[in-house]
This record gives C-alpha cells, sequence and structure tokens, in this order.
C-alpha cells in the first residue's frame, strides 16, 4: 500500500496444482523434452485447465513432423507418468511458433493456455 493505493509488485506464479499437489511447469517440461528427440528445448508448456472434478494437465509441444505424432505422444505421456506421477489429460501438437512467448523470447504458458481453452492454437499439419 502507498498513498492508500494497491500496487502489486509480485507476479503470478507458474504453478500446476493437481490432486493437491504443486508441480511446476518448469519440471514437466524438461521430462518433455527429454522424453522424445523430436521435441525441442523451449518448445513446449505445461498448465492446468480446469476440469468437471479437477484440474487437468495439458501438454502443448510446437510439432516439426519429424516422427510419427502419436509416437510422441505416447512417449511424452509415458515419460511425465514415470517421472512426475502424472497422468497428462491432454497433449495437444501444434506447428512451429503454436507455443507463445514473451517479447523476450521465454514461454508464455498463459498466453497458450488462453490460445488452447479458445481453441486458437495453430494445427500442426
Amino acid at each position: 500500500m502507498y498513498d492508500d493505493q494497491l500496487y502489486i509488485t509480485g507476479r503470478l506464479k507458474d504453478l500446476v496444482i493437481l490432486n493437491g499437489r504443486n508441480h511446476y511447469p518448469q519440471d514437466i517440461e524438461a521430462t518433455v523434452h527429454t522424453a522424445h528427440p523430436g521435441v525441442r528445448p523451449g518448445r513446449a508448456v505445461a498448465f492446468s485447465v480446469p476440469g468437471t472434478e479437477t484440474e487437468r494437465l495439458v501438454i502443448v509441444i510446437e510439432y516439426a513432423g519429424d516422427d510419427g505424432p502419436e509416437t510422441i505422444v505416447r512417449e511424452v505421456r509415458s515419460a511425465v507418468k514415470a517421472r512426475h506421477d502424472l497422468r497428462a489429460d491432454d497433449i495437444v501438437l501444434t506447428a512451429p511458433g503454436g507455443v507463445s512467448r514473451t517479447s523476450s523470447g521465454k514461454l508464455a504458458r498463459r498466453a497458450t493456455r488462453h490460445d488452447y481453452l479458445t481453441g486458437a492454437l495453430p494445427p500442426y499439419a
């Protein structure tokens, strides 16, 4: 508070809360990047969305068509389950550039989440 005004000085945490447990999206993304050689670092984001009873885990990956999409989805899903004991409810492959970035080049999870929820992610084909 300053001069009877509220000023926000921090930023929102990027935290995925699933089944009462906290997970950092960066940890899930690191697992995704190592799950398959077709997933390039900095080209995948993880976030949660509301579900009917609990939050759902969504992973969006830029897909360049190096390997079959089914293989990438299967291996990413398996790696996330093995490493974090999490079920990836939806894994979306999007066209290069589909994962939003800030002006400085960092991943923009909230913008990608918004695109996912509004159906604005560009298809990979």
